[in-house]
């Protein structure tokens, strides 16, 4: 409205949601005042926004506007333009009337006329050309001036068009002026208390927002949590707020973290086992308690947080020209920058994007510069599948595992391939490959018999070329026997596994 660009869909909006602002209004002023947001709605959604409803009731034509595309005043509201709609909608009738009476001062070879209005030019006598007019180019008629001649009819300016001219002149287009003027003072009125439909969006986003987490709570048996000036993340029983409506069986875990419990925790395990999901969780129960929402949890006690650092999600994008391991180094930096004593950080298998000797010392130097900084380190909470950091790490009060005490020494990555329908000879294969680089063995080929062969025919080439007569020699007899050897050996079957 205020760029004068409302179009007729606006108009409805508007009003649309100045009636249902009503309707919340009405509601909140029966309940109990001392909520803050029942208070701020029942004095803000006050008499301008009736008066506002009322006007726009009153005034637009909502059907005809949407007919007509554009805004239309309804009828009572202005006696001038009440006047002006009624001349336009008698005009059909009147014009056939002066039609029929300039058709009787026709020469007889016209047999039909009628009376049209072009802006710009006017009211206008529409005469079908006749035979003789055609064939002659001559469309001078007495009493008429001829105006212009399209798709075989000839217009005219007569005495009574220009009586028209006189007395009804533009008439839809002094509709739609008046109208436009009416449209404009209403708003003028709107605009004036702008500010009330501003404070409408807000406090009614906040109730929106307020119910959903109220509902959400009481649907899902969620908990009110406590926060607190100690600096700690008590949990217990928590839940993922999403997950746990997505699976059949959700298993609540605890969360404890603080000066005396410890402010780091390195979890380890099997490939989908909920390690990401749990991480996740403590932030989200942090975070949902933090905006004022009851939580998915037995109980929870959390002390007021500064930050919320993540190293979990890798938003990538072309635009961004960076590596998907330079984004991880880039959030971890973020984490190790801005993180007090009063952070969440939340990390999910950090290093895993480059070497595996470079991400976990990269890994271990960033949970150390966190623990150096003693009961200054922020809450840490770790995943990683780099088991060998526990070597590294130094012993301290404030390093600890979960969920339950201790260390994986495998990520069961076997049995998760099963599950993802990894052929079994692979797994097998993958499983003997593994255990021999734990040994620090050597690994052979798939098929040692095959292997073996070759390396005897290759062996018997060799001696049979060192004990060869070059003088003597039948050579291209060898070099045949050579590649019939070579053939031999490319015919053997095959397999097609890699270590």
């Amino acid at each position: 409205m205020a760029t004068a660009h409302a179009t007729v869909n606006d108009w409805k909006t508007l009003y649309k949601g100045v009636y249902n602002a009503m309707l919340i209004g009405d509601l909140c002023s029966t309940l109990p005042q001392r909520l803050f947001i029942i208070n701020k709605i029942t004095t803000t959604f006050t008499s301008d926004l009736y008066r506002v409803a009322n006007l726009i009731y009153k005034i637009v034509d909502f059907e005809e506007s949407v007919n007509q595309d554009h805004f239309v005043v309804k009828p009572g509201v202005d006696e001038e333009l009440d006047r002006k709609k009624r001349t336009y909608n008698g005009l059909p009738d009147f014009m056939t009337k002066v039609a029929e009476q300039e058709l009787s001062h026709l020469s007889d070879g016209i047999k039909e006329c009628q009376v049209i209005y072009l802006p710009q030019l006017g009211y206008l006598l529409a005469v079908p050309l006749t035979d003789e007019m055609s064939a002659s180019s001559n469309y001078v008629l007495p009493g008429l001036e001829f105006v212009f001649m399209s798709n075989n009819v000839a217009h005219y300016k007569s005495t009574s068009t220009r009586e028209l001219d006189s007395l009804l002149g533009d008439t839809q287009c002094e509709i739609r002026d008046h109208e436009t003027q009416i449209m404009h003072r209403l708003q003028n009125i709107i605009l004036e208390v702008s500010n009330v439909f501003t404070d409408i969006v807000t406090y009614s986003a906040q109730l929106d927002v307020l119910i959903s987490l109220a509902v959400v709570a009481k649907e899902f048996n969620y908990t009110k949590p406590e926060l607190t000036n100690e600096n700690i993340v008590c949990i217990k029983g928590g839940r993922h707020p999403l997950q746990e409506l997505c699976v059949t069986t959700f298993v609540p875990n605890d969360t404890n973290t603080g000066p005396s419990s410890g402010k780091m925790v390195i979890m380890t395990g099997p490939n989908a086992s909920g390690k990401s999901v749990y991480l996740k969780q403590i932030a989200l129960i942090v975070f949902m308690a933090h905006i004022g929402s009851f939580v998915p949890a037995d109980s929870a006690r959390v002390g007021i947080m500064d930050h919320i650092l993540s190293r979990i999600h890798t938003r990538e994008s072309v635009s961004l020209g960076l590596s998907t391991f330079m984004i991880d180094l880039n959030q971890m930096a973020q984490a190790l920058r801005k993180a007090t004593s009063h952070s969440l950080v939340v990390i999910d298998e950090f290093g895993k994007g480059t070497e595996a000797v470079d991400g976990l010392a990269l890994l271990t130097s960033s949970l150390q510069f966190w623990l150096k900084k003693e009961q200054a380190c922020p809450h840490v909470f770790v995943s990683t599948h780099f088991h060998s950091i526990f070597n590294l790490l130094p012993p301290t009060s404030l390093l600890k595992y979960q969920l339950k005490d201790g260390k994986a020494d495998g990520s069961c990555a076997h049995h998760v391939a099963s599950l993802a329908g990894i052929p079994i000879n692979l797994i097998e294969r993958g499983k003997q490959v593994s255990e021999l680089f734990r040994q620090n063995r050597p690994v052979p080929p798939v098929n040692q018999e095959t292997a073996d062969a070759k390396l005897k025919n290759c062996a018997a080439v060799v001696s049979d070329f060192l004990h060869l007569d070059l003088d003597s020699a039948d050579l291209q007899g060898f070099l045949q026997h050579v590649l019939k050897t070579m053939d031999n050996d490319r015919e053997e079957p095959t397999v097609n596994v890699t270590t």
